[in-house]
């Protein structure tokens, strides 16, 4: 059925198109995560924007989010928001481009690290890989990418303690970086956005400046991180060998 070029759909149809039972559309119809259909008679008709929301759901569920903190995210959002608002809304809310969470066998690890590990060693990382053990010593990390650079760290021969704090600060740093980034999108672009009414026009504009966020953000703090390191490097050389600290430092970045 359709009315003025939008499909409408029945539970059922809707409960297909978004590949979830008819009873956990209920649910959320319950929760007031589903808006209420228009009424046709005795038959209720859903929509484009209540598939978008049940997609938004399944999206947000996946990276992690439970339905109470879904619920309160969309306590503010439109019920007529499309895929377009919806995925700004994802983005501001979620981990932009979030790495799979994987899980390793004890030998990879050992294999990783370049000497055996155990649980009580991994621990020194704690929530920084999300690390969970099951029974036979597997490990599901969230993080796969900080795992696979601490423990190259590790196996060039750095201690794991040192490691492991050096890592607590990488992730402390880019929290920081990160809510400073997204707080000024949200008080700046993002407010005047409401401000004037969600306008449909201002859509493509909005989600476009927000795809770029992250980019930018990653490369202004590599860019930051490597002068940071090479300063630190020249003044560590510059303590230990007076003099003989440039062509050092040279021969360290490979400059020579």
């Amino acid at each position: 059925m359709s009315i003025g070029g939008n499909d409408l759909m029945t539970i059922d149809s809707l409960a297909y198109a978004s590949g979830m039972t008819v009873r956990t559309l209920r649910s959320h119809a319950t929760r007031g995560l589903l808006p209420p259909p228009s009424m046709k008679g005795r038959v209720g008709y859903y929509n484009g924007s209540h598939l978008a929301r049940l997609n938004f759901i399944k999206e947000m569920q996946s990276a992690g989010f439970s339905l109470a903190s879904i619920e309160q995210i969309l306590s503010g959002v439109p019920h007529d928001a499309g895929e377009t608002m919806l995925a700004v809304v994802r983005g501001l809310v979620a981990p932009w481009d979030a790495e799979p969470t994987t899980t390793f066998t004890p030998e990879h690890i050992a294999g990783m690290f370049g000497v055996p590990v155990d649980a009580e060693a991994l621990s020194l990382f704690g929530d920084l890989f999300g690390a969970e053990f099951d029974a036979e010593g597997n490990v599901t990390v969230t993080a796969p990418g900080l795992l696979t650079a601490a423990a190259e760290a590790v196996r060039v021969g750095l201690p794991p303690e040192g490691v492991a704090e050096a890592t607590q600060l990488q992730v402390r740093s880019a929290k920081e970086v990160a809510k400073c980034f997204v707080d000024l999108f949200r008080d700046s672009l993002w407010k005047q956005f409401i401000e004037a009414g969600l306008p449909e026009e201002e859509w493509h504009r909005i989600s476009g400046i927000h795809a770029r966020i992250s980019p930018l953000a990653v490369q202004g703090f590599l860019s930051a991180f490597r002068r940071a390191m090479t300063q630190e490097v020249s003044s560590a050389l510059s303590e230990e060998l007076g003099s003989q600290a440039q062509p050092a430092l040279a021969r360290l970045l490979g400059s020579e």
